[in-house]
């Protein structure tokens, strides 16, 4: 799985993480509506929602980051790790051009008000449009492989054989190509069940396709016995039963990624009959939605295609930059899209109920929950870095040059963590509108700011500059979707919110400073004691950040502790019911 999520505000579904099955009954007491009836929210119901999504994601994100670990234990950052990273991004370049922008964007807050109406007939238009959509993009994309490939081959390092490079990569991306169609299906589902308040099953159904695609990178060594020896790139081509290992371990991933959420479709009560009707109300609202959006992903793939072409395909740097942010994404989806995605129907909601108060308290809190959470992180994983990924990739064939480049990447990447986060929640609220315009406007700001920055640093900087070019064109571009939503919607407090954000920078930029210095004589940053310095580093961060944010009488604490309480009261009671 690729990291397309880090490139746009849109929620990737492939992976970014993050429905239900016979779990969600001991968690939401409720009986199992019917279409239109969703389970009613409290802020009972969204902490413990969240709790869910966050548990769920926190796993998968575990076992993304191993699987990252195993891929580089056993390849290494070669020419090969490139050329599978470009081939893996493939599918979800395509997808999220020509479709999965159109249904992240749309499809929960459309499906949320369907179910305010009971409107079944136009979610079974939705849904078969979206399949017949998705088998033909699909076809096509399989159809085009070579080209798809070498736009993120564009500038092969000079090293390389670079036809041979392209002949690999794109024997690797016919058979990812297939993902799109897996891609779009657990969009659609895991929308569908987000809209009723059922977050179990999509955010838990990840683990399960890294599980695949660790199984099938631990067969690796036994297939080629190749030991402590690296695998060239010609090994793709000599070897089929290896480039089908490679293929299908990851597509097969997805697919079962996808397949897993039917059984919770089933328990949930939206059993649909097939239909396809593209001329249907529902779906020409929706389209007419992703005209907007369609500039917005192509505004988003186009950066993606120059950072993955800057980070020079084939060196090395490619491979580092997305390790680089599948560290990155950890907490981002542990935290903040855990918060977004139960938060994202509740906001629909009030849009769609003309409830501005709800909206603007919703929405409000997220963004605060958000940095509260993110903060600290950002600037652990700036003073850690390289004991991180010291710790977690030096091993194998992952040498120790490749560890400094990778934690470079990290590092500067770190800076737009909470930026990052607040963007993507803050266009929430415009697609809580069913406004798609105002988003593409502000991504268009934010991806020429990146695009700008990445040329201006990559050249001194290497993948060092291409994280801070994102970082930076992020913090910028969330300050700038806070103040156009404040336009949009008058009584947004976008002043508290930017000074609720400002406190808890403080208060991280304190721990960040005291982690620096504490960590010094602490542990190296490889083996054994770079895993002490982590250690350290969480114990001593974690107290001073909480010790700092009470200092600054920092209120959100306060809403966080009051609300775990109630969670906590509320099930002591419904145990003594039982």
């Amino acid at each position: 799985m690729s990291q397309c999520r880090l490139f746009h505000a849109l929620p990737c579904t492939t992976m970014s993480s993050e429905g239900t099955q016979s779990g969600d009954d001991a968690i939401i007491v409720a009986p199992t509506p019917s279409f239109g009836q969703s389970i009613p929210s409290t802020s009972n119901s969204l902490l413990r929602s969240n709790a869910i999504v966050a548990l769920g994601t926190g796993l998968s994100r575990l076992t993304g980051m191993l699987r990252v670990i195993v891929f580089g234990v056993i390849i290494g950052q070669t020419a090969l790790a490139d050329a599978y990273d470009g081939a893996n991004n493939s599918p979800n370049a395509v997808y999220e051009l020509l479709l999965g922008g159109v249904l992240s964007a749309a499809l929960v807050p459309m499906f949320t008000r369907m179910l305010e109406d009971d409107d079944r007939d136009s979610a079974e238009a939705v849904v078969g449009t979206a399949i017949v959509a998705l088998t033909f993009i699909t076809a096509i994309a399989v159809f085009f492989a070579p080209w798809v490939f070498r736009a993120f081959s564009l500038n092969p390092a000079d090293g390389i054989d670079a036809n041979q490079f392209r002949t690999v990569g794109t024997a690797l991306t016919r058979i990812f190509l297939l993902q799109i169609f897996f891609y779009g299906v657990s969009a659609v589902l895991g929308s569908l069940l987000n809209a009723q308040r059922r977050f179990f099953a999509a955010a838990w159904s990840p683990l399960l396709a890294n599980i695949v695609i660790i199984c099938s990178l631990l067969y690796v060594p036994i297939l080629l016995n190749h030991p402590n020896n690296g695998i060239p790139l010609v090994e793709v081509l000599n070897s089929p039963s290896f480039r089908w290992l490679l293929g299908l371990g990851a597509t097969g991933g997805i697919a079962l990624q996808a397949l897993i959420l039917l059984p919770a479709i089933h328990q949930a009560g939206l059993n649909f009959r097939f239909r396809f009707r593209p001329r249907h109300p529902a779906v020409r609202h929706l389209m007419r939605l992703s005209g907007w959006t369609f500039g917005y992903v192509m505004a988003n793939q186009a950066t993606v295609i120059v950072i993955k072409n800057l980070a020079e395909p084939g060196s090395g740097g490619q491979d580092a930059f997305t390790k680089a942010t599948t560290f990155f994404y950890f907490p981002h989806g542990l935290l903040a899209m855990s918060i977004a995605t139960t938060f994202i129907p509740e906001m629909a909601r009030a849009v769609a109920r003309r409830d501005r108060d709800a909206f603007v308290e919703r929405t409000a809190f997220g963004l605060r929950l958000v940095g509260l959470l993110t903060f600290p992180a950002a600037f652990a994983f700036l003073v850690m870095s390289r004991p991180i990924i010291g710790a977690l990739l030096q091993h194998g064939e992952f040498s120790a040059s490749a560890t400094i480049t990778t934690s470079r990447a990290l590092a500067g990447l770190s800076l737009g963590l909470v930026g990052y986060s607040i963007y993507l929640f803050a266009l929430r609220g415009f697609y809580a509108h069913q406004d798609t315009r105002t988003p593409f406007l502000i991504n268009l700001v934010q991806n020429v700011l990146n695009i700008i920055l990445a040329f201006a640093l990559v050249r001194t900087y290497g993948v060092l500059g291409l994280g801070v070019a994102f970082a930076v064109s992020y913090i910028i571009g969330a300050i700038v979707a806070l103040y156009v939503l404040r336009i949009k919607v008058r009584t947004f407090p976008v002043g508290e919110v930017i000074i609720s954000l400002a406190r808890m920078l403080a208060a991280a930029a304190v721990m960040g400073a005291v982690l620096w210095l504490a960590l010094k004589p602490v542990g190296d940053n490889d083996g054994f004691g770079a895993v002490l310095k982590i250690v350290v580093g969480i114990f001593i961060g974690t107290l001073v950040y909480l010790g700092a944010l009470t200092l600054l009488r920092v209120p959100e604490v306060n809403d966080l502790r009051s609300a775990s309480q109630r969670f906590i009261s509320n099930r002591n009671s419904a145990g003594q019911q039982d």
